[in-house]
This record gives structure tokens, sequence and C-alpha cells, in this order.
């Protein structure tokens, strides 16, 4: 069934997530360490200029891109527009394309580029960070071009050309030379700069595609689909689902990109998914014919890459493990069912954790995911003490060892703001030139370090929207240099895990955006008991498909972006869980009289669930005046109503109160407990009995009585013989008689 269009609609919710992601592109968090390393081949001064401008991802700063020097927000700025070719060569004529911005109010007349490259080969990721992040110092100037005149608000891109032999390389080691192009004035002072990497293999190209495999860097690609902060108690939700699943949206874009990757590196599964069930579930459930395409669409996604499930509703590990939750609570909220019934198709891997946040996962956190039963555990920065981490590490916690995919900080920063469409939308978006001339450098610099095959992860950030033309130039030129293989996740997933020195993890570094430890366990107590509620219906999962989702949503780790509406969420699900809570009843009753020695107490149950509800009915005295003889079963019907018939014994008179109370198989309490006073007369019964016995043989006596009585009258007839009449008496007495009348 297809609905009708629906019209623009752009939520509180929404506007929120957007600002706040513009704000995390812009400002980013956790910048790469600015050490300068050892001055690389002939170096000029540069005038010292007050700021860099700075572009990051989820976790990244702009460590992703060369360090751009301005005097102010008015001066000009430089961009990267192409370098031909990315790999140089001995015989190459080295070209670089770079935009010139003037952003200000004046002309820029009578300027210059200058392009400096440096001889010496960046031997450290330490120091292609300090070159990276450096301002101060430029490259040595190997040649320059002019600057046509820019108008104010205006740009110009400018191609400068350097043949390579001019360095004078020759059988140099193949990795990164420093490389920076710098902007004069018509006074010839540097008013913007930009740093880059030249990137030199002595071998020629054809050589590229030979390097022996345990030369190269081997790169797996991890990318999350989770959605939009998800509601199931807010009919409008599913419009932010419906936007994030369209053409251009985030979670559509996200499935091209599996194609993308596949294209541009020649590898099936080169770029590997962590799915969210629960947006695929309710995608599915929808109506909306476009939704439930794409849920599809991702139901099959197994055909061409890795696909590895998440816990429905992508919860906040972190918030969760702080709210010291034990581990059946854990396990219980990374298992909520799916609506509509959805399951996880059985071609998908292994379960996959994934802590939210651009720190460190500490290790309360994992110890909290393990303790769910989550034993891999997706890491985006590293945990070595070495820049460079294995993906794949053993991490010992309190419940038993996790394994965790450890991704390349340096290389996921730079691939997401590379790529990134939400990155593009910033004031200094990271271009693609940048983006692979510094994936370019990190791997090579890993390549030459390794004394083994080194095995990269690049775990995306929540959220990413990729362009899928940057994607494919940036996985094709690693490819292209010979010392990059991409391969699937899963190859690395199946190899032993290695040992590494490891960083220090703190074991308890709760971060500000995680909800209160006591929302968490406010949330969880409200699961618990809809999850006993639901043990009444043989189909307790009709129970709790449509609540218990709307009590682990607002745990996501989207609605960490947007802390009001979660609060707000929060309180939704409460009252959700809390009225289902009441859809088991008793029926008030005041007052029960009870006059014989034992008989039944009646107690109605009122049943609102959409399932039959099978209870136990207790009765609690506070007298031992009234013994309950049993406690009865009985199955109340959906939407209906039962008399449950308690039998009772009364050992003597008075006035009781009774606690009634309606549980569930499992003994937890399926309704509020209820009062009524019985009334017990003991006695009354006997008494009754003998009075009317008494009544009764009263009644017969008197009529025997009466009946006596009743044959002494003279009216009656009486069995005595009369005595014989003399003929002459008897006519006498006529006579006598008839004279009387006369």
């Amino acid at each position: 069934m297809t609905r009708a269009p629906r019209a623009p609609r752009a939520p509180v919710r929404r506007r929120l997530v957007r600002a706040l992601a513009a704000a995390a592109l812009v400002v980013g968090a956790g910048l790469a360490p600015a050490l300068a390393g050892p001055t690389t081949g002939a170096s000029a001064a540069a005038p010292a200029a007050p700021s860099a401008l700075s572009r990051g991802g989820e976790a990244g700063s702009r460590a992703g891109g060369p360090a751009r020097a301005v005097a102010d927000d008015g001066a000009p700025t430089l961009q990267l527009q192409q370098v031909t070719p990315q790999v140089a060569r001995p015989g190459d004529t080295l070209a670089v394309t770079v935009r010139v911005t003037n952003p200000g109010a004046r002309t820029l007349d009578d300027a210059s580029l200058d392009l400096g490259a440096g001889w010496k080969a960046i031997q450290s990721r330490t120091e292609l960070a300090g070159w990276t992040e450096s301002t101060s110092r430029l490259a040595t100037p190997m040649t320059s071009a002019p600057v046509a005149s820019v108008a104010p608000g205006a740009s110009t891109d400018v191609r400068i050309e350097l043949p390579v032999d001019r360095l004078a390389l020759g059988t140099a080691a193949r990795g990164p030379r420093e490389m920076s192009v710098a902007l004069r004035d018509a006074s010839g002072s540097v008013v913007a700069s930009l740093h880059t990497f030249l990137l030199w293999d002595p071998d020629p190209a054809e050589d590229a595609a030979r390097l022996d495999p345990d030369d190269q860097v081997r790169l797996s690609l991890l990318a999350p689909v989770t959605g939009p902060a998800l509601d199931p108690a807010d009919t409008l939700a599913e419009d932010d689902l419906a936007e994030a699943t369209a053409g251009e949206g985030s979670l559509s874009r996200v499935l091209d990109a599996v194609e993308a990757a596949a294209q541009a590196t020649g590898t099936r599964g080169a770029l590997a998914l962590a799915v969210d069930p629960a947006v695929v579930a309710d995608a599915s459930a929808s109506e909306d014919s476009a939704l439930s395409a794409w849920a599809a669409r991702v139901g099959s996604m197994a055909e061409h890459t890795d696909v590895h499930p998440l816990p429905p509703y992508d919860p906040d590990l972190a918030a969760l493990a702080h709210a010291d939750l034990p581990p059946h609570a854990l396990a219980a909220t990374v298992t909520t069912p799916l609506r509509g019934g959805w399951s996880v198709p059985e071609t998908w891997g292994s379960p996959l954790a994934w802590p939210a946040g651009g720190a460190d996962a500490d290790l309360a956190t994992l110890d909290g995911a393990r303790g769910a039963g989550l034993e891999t555990v997706v890491l985006p920065t590293g945990l070595s003490t070495a820049r460079t981490s294995p993906g794949l590490a053993r991490v010992e916690t309190a419940t038993g060892e996790v394994t965790a995919l450890v991704g390349d900080e340096a290389l996921g920063q730079v691939l997401a703001a590379g790529t990134d469409r939400r990155a593009a939308a910033t004031d200094e978006p990271l271009t693609t030139a940048e983006a692979v001339q510094r994936l370019l450098a990190e791997t090579a610099v890993v390549a030459t370090q390794s004394t083994e095959e080194a095995h990269l992860v690049v775990a995306l950030p929540r959220g990413w929207t990729p362009d899928l033309t940057a994607l494919r130039n940036e996985l094709s030129a690693l490819t292209a240099s010979g010392w990059v293989s991409v391969v699937p996740l899963n190859e690395l997933l199946s190899t032993p895990t290695a040992d590494v020195v490891r960083a220090g993890i703190d074991d308890l570094a709760p971060q500000p955006a995680e909800l209160s430890p006591d929302a968490v366990r406010r949330l969880d107590a409200a699961r618990a008991e809809l999850t006993e509620l639901a043990t009444v219906s043989p189909d307790p999962q009709a129970v709790t498909s449509q609540t218990l989702p709307s009590v682990v949503a607002p745990l996501s780790v989207a609605w960490r972006s947007v802390p009001q509406a979660r609060d707000a969420a929060v309180t939704v699900a409460l009252d959700v869980a809390a009225a289902q809570r009441r859809s088991v009843t008793v029926v008030p009753r005041t007052v029960l009289s009870l006059i014989s020695a034992a008989g039944d107490l009646p107690v109605v149950v009122r049943n609102d669930l959409p399932t039959d509800a099978t209870v136990t009915v207790v009765l609690r005295p506070d007298d031992p005046r009234l013994v309950v003889d049993a406690w009865p079963t009985a199955t109340v019907p959906a939407n209906g109503a039962a008399t449950v018939n308690v039998p009772v014994r009364a050992i003597a008179s008075g006035d009781v109160e009774i606690e009634i109370q309606v549980l569930t198989p499992t003994g937890f309490q399926a309704a509020e407990p209820a009062s009524l006073e019985v009334r017990v007369r003991a006695g009354w019964e006997t008494a009754g009995t003998v009075v009317v016995a008494a009544g009764v043989g009263l009644l017969f006596l008197v009529g025997i009585w009466r009946t006596v009585r009743r044959g002494r009258s003279p009216r009656r007839t009486t069995t005595d013989v009369p005595a014989p009449v003399n003929p002459a008496d008897a006519q006498a007495v006529g006579s006598t008689d008839a004279e009387r009348q006369a």
C-alpha cells in the first residue's frame, strides 16, 4: 500500500540533529597530536600565521587534511584540487592544481603560488601528523606560478608543474615527502598556505601490481547503518526514517557505497556493514512502499558484502554499563524484539557492539558488552601505544575476553572527511585530492614500517553520507598504489588476534552526552516489568512487541545529539509502560460476608491485553480467622473479564481484611493489589439451621395438640352404642315434641 506524498516537515528533533551534526563537523573533536617531527628536507620559514583552519568528522579534527594558514577571516584561502600523478615516479612531471578563493572585499592582484617539496622521506606517522598540522614552515620552494586577479568573493584554479627529477630522488626509498603551496601577495608576503604530500615510488607503475602481498597493507572498511532517533510512540517518526532512506539520504547512500567500493577496488565486500535491525524492521513494517523496498534491499545485502547486526535500536552501551545494570538486564536490552516480528537474516554474520562517541571506550563499557553476550566490539580509535594499531586485538574484562575491531584513527578521519557529504557543507571541506594524498602517505608509511603484514580497519562514523564519486576516487587511488589491498572484513575476523602493547584504558570514563544512570535504570525497570507481564500470554511477543521498543528506543545512540528530545522520549516511554502495566486489574468490591464455615470468595479479574491472560489469584488475609485453601489459576479472555472463585475456611467470626494479588505464571504481580473486607460469621449458618429445625418441630407438636383438642368437642360423634328405646316411651316423647311445636 503506497502512502500519499508527504508534505515537507522539519520537526524540532531533525533541526537539532542537523545543527549539532554541522557543529560537530566544523569544530571536531580529538585533534591528532601536532607533534613536529625532525625537519625533513630543506625548509623555508613562513610568516607565522595565527590559526589553522580545522575540520573533522564524528571523532576527528582536521587531522585528515593539510593545514592552511590564513591571516584573518577575510584573507584568501587555498584548496588542493588535483595532484597528478598521485604517486610520482622517475621522469614524471608533477602537476598540482590549487583553487584560490578571495573572500575579502578587495581584488587580489599580482599574487603568485609557490610549490615546495622536500627530498627526505617521512619515516613515521608522528612526522606525518606534525607536517599536516604545522603552519609555521613551508617546504623548500621548487617552482612558482602567477595568479590571475581574483575579484571579491570569486575563485580561480591555478596549475603548477614540477619535473620530479629536479628533486634528484633517483632510487630513494618509496614513501611520502613534504609538499606545500604558499600564496604570496604583491608584496611577497605569504597570506595563505596548505600542506600536503608528494608520494614517491622509484619502481615503474607496472611493478606496483606485482608487489609482494607481504609488503602490502591490508585494509578493511566498516560502515554503520543506523537510523535517526527512532521513537515508536511518535507517529511522525517514520517521516524521519523515510527521509534517511530516500535516494539522497544517508541510509540509502551507504548501501550504494557498497557497490561503489567494490567497483573501485575490484573486491567484493570491500565495504562491510553493521546494521541496526530495528531500523530495518520499522521500515519493513511500514505501509510506505519506498521504506519497505529499502528494508528488502538491506535484507539482501549479504549477497554483496559482509553484514553484521548491531543490537536492536543501537543502544548506548556506555550508558547501560555506567548504570550498573546486571548482565541479564544488559542481555535483555540488546535482544529487544523487533517490530512486526522481523528477524535478522541467517546470511548475516555475528553481532557487533559499537560503543558511541569519539573518545575511547572504557573498560566498564567493554565489560558491559561482554556481559550482554556481545563478544566483538568495534572501537573507532586504536588501543595500541603505537600510532598504528592492529585491526584485531584481545581485551580482558571482568566478565571475560572481548575481541576488538580496532579502527585506525587517522585513516578513519581522513576517509570520512574526504567522502562525507555533511563535511562538504562546511566552510572548509576536505577535498578529494587532499584526502587521497594523505591516505597514500599514511598507508605508505605503514607499509614501510611493518615487519609483518599489517591489516588495518577503517570504522566510518554513524550518519556517514558518502559522496560516491569521492569514495571511488579515494579507494581507486589506494588500490592503484600497489601497497594497499582492500579486503573483506571477514578475512580479518577469521585471523588470530594480535598481542599488542595496549595503551591504558580507563576503568570508568562516562561521556557527557550519555543518558543519566537514573534514567537508564528507570527504563530498565519498566522493561523488566513489561517482560514479566507478558508471561501471562501464550504469545508473550504479542504483548511486548509494541511497548518494549518504546522503552528501549530512548537508549539509542542517535538520541545523544538531541538530549532535550531524549528526555521527553524517556517520559513518554515510562508512561507507555505504566499504561500497559495496568492492563490486568481486579474489579473492585468493598465488602463480602461469609456466614458458613467454608465457601468460595468470588474475585473478578479484568484483562485489557490483546491476548488471553493466564493468572493466579492469591488471597492474603490479615487475620488467621480466615484460611485460604487454594490459589486458583484461571484464563481471562482478551479484552474481557472472568470471575475466579477462591476456596476459604472460617475458623472464627470477625471482620477480616484481605489483600488480593493477581500473579503471572512466574510469580510476578500482574495487577496492582486490591483490598477486600470479609465479614466472617462462622456460626451463623449452624445457628440458623437449629432455629429452623426447632421451629419445624414446634409446629409439628402444635399440630398434634390441636388435633387432639378438636377430638374432644361435644360436636364430634362418639363411638358409644345407644340403649334400646321402648316404643311407648318413643311415642310419649314424640307427642311431647309435637305439643311444643304447637
